[in-house]
């Protein structure tokens, strides 16, 4: 158990530090929590600045032995602003979340962040 705690405390600690990317762009990534126990369920909230090129919204969990996505369609200027996801039982690992635009020429613009997901053995199971 002290174990687990220390390991918690230090991946707390490196969540803290890791800034999440895309805030001065035109796409935006906040996902929450950063740092959760399996099976973790986390929120993803995307913000795109709308524009008549976006077509595609490409959102997507990456942890090397876990892999999900999801796609959204833009509708250029009309399309919604802000889109809100839940991914749950995320298995424990280091997950790469991304979110990415892509337009009428193909890939526009990608965001992306670092969740920690910890199971009771801690992030080597």
């Amino acid at each position: 158990m002290k174990r687990v705690n220390a390991q918690l405390a230090i991946l707390a600690c490196l969540v803290a530090v890791t800034p999440a990317r895309g805030a001065e762009k035109a796409v935006a990534l906040h996902v929450t929590p950063r740092l959760a126990a399996s099976p973790a369920t986390v929120s993803i909230t995307v913000t795109v600045e709308p524009n008549e090129k976006n077509r595609m919204l490409v959102i997507e969990d990456d942890s090397g032995i876990y892999y999900r996505s999801s796609q959204v369609q833009l509708d250029g200027e009309g399309a919604a602003r802000t889109h809100v996801l839940r991914y749950r039982g995320l298995p424990p690992g280091e997950h790469r979340v991304s979110a990415s635009v892509h337009g009428t020429n193909g890939f526009r613009e990608v965001v992306s962040t670092t969740v920690l997901i910890v199971g009771p053995g801690g992030l080597e199971e």
